[in-house]
Formats: C-alpha cells, structure tokens, sequence
C-alpha cells in the first residue's frame, strides 16, 4: 500500500536515491512516535543501515535470541547495498515521547553506531505488547514476556530505559524549526 509506513519508507528511498539527487543528509524524525508494529520497525531499520539486528529476551524462560533482517526497499528482488542509505549522512531526532518501537530504532542505530541520534532521551519501552480479551469478549493490552534487548559483550541489556542522544537538543522549538535543525546537522558534520 503506497501510504503504509514501508510504502511511505519505499517511496521516499526513491526519492533520496534517485540519480543525481542532491541530498546528503536525512534525518529520520522519531520524536512523536509512541510504538507501533515491529515489521516497520525492522524495514525501518534495514532501509538505513542494510540489516537489521534485532535482539529479545524472555525474562521467564531464560530464552534470548537475535535475528538478522535484510528488506528489498529498491523492489528489485535483491538485497544489496543499493537497498540502503548507508553511504549518507544519517540522523535520527528522538524524545522522551520515541518509546517501544519509536525506541527499538534509536537503539539499533545506537548499537550500530553509524546513525547521529539527536534530541533527548527516547520514552523507553521494551516489552512486546500482548493483546488479550476475557471470555466475555473485552480486549485489553499488557506488556507481553518478549523483551527488545541489546547485545554487549554476549550478555543481553533490555532498552527499557531509553536511549540517550549523541547530540543534546535543548529547545522543542529546534526539533521542528527545520532551519535551525539543518543548520546544527551541518556543524556536526
């Protein structure tokens, strides 16, 4: 669908990639995104840095596990470094309001280290949300038993507390004064 979030990420790959584009820099806002589905948030992933690596825990069973994803955004039926924005300039703005997968993207960027996270630190979130109903038909939501993790040193850390930024933004008015932004971007570059 062209106005889902993959098809929104496909449409603007082409726009970022065309020949001769101009642009050096994006910047991938997160600063509003309170979650959402982790199938978006994986290609997310993969469209900025090539694969994803997404690790979980389960806190009951002991079980953790990662997986490596790989997304076609050029819909050429191959995955190769031409599905990626990896040879940019790369940013992603953040705040306390990133959580649960608005907060498994700056994390996976933060892990990888190849993306200028901007902003404030992100809401948290770690659990995967569960959707439940009782026998009478009402459906409720809780924190499920999978945790989105990171992977140091073989030992996996839950996000749960958030991600800071690399680069402090003070001012809200500066998150979406679109000058203001650019013109800080290009001083860190």
């Amino acid at each position: 669908m062209p106005h889902d979030t993959i098809g929104l990420l496909i449409r603007a790959h082409r726009e970022i990639t065309r020949e001769n584009s101009p642009i050096e820099n994006v910047v991938m806002d997160l600063s509003m995104n309170g979650g959402g589905a982790s199938p978006a948030a994986v290609f997310a992933i993969c469209w900025f840095l090539g694969d994803a690596q997404v690790s979980a825990a389960d806190p009951l069973s002991g079980a953790e596990s990662t997986v490596s994803y790989r997304a076609d955004l050029n819909l050429d039926h191959r995955f190769d470094e031409n599905d990626s924005l990896s040879g940019l300039n790369l940013f992603c703005l953040i705040s306390p309001n990133s959580f649960s997968c608005g907060n498994l993207l700056p994390w996976a960027f933060k892990e990888d280290g190849r993306v200028t996270l901007l902003g404030k630190t992100s809401g948290g979130g770690s659990c995967v949300v569960r959707q439940l109903s009782t026998a009478w038909g009402t459906a409720y939501q809780v924190s499920g038993d999978i945790r989105i993790s990171f992977v140091k040193n073989g030992a996996y850390y839950n996000v749960d507390r958030g991600v800071d930024p690399d680069c402090f933004i003070r001012s809200y008015d500066d998150f979406y004064d679109r000058e203001a932004l650019s013109a800080y971007i290009h001083e860190l570059r």
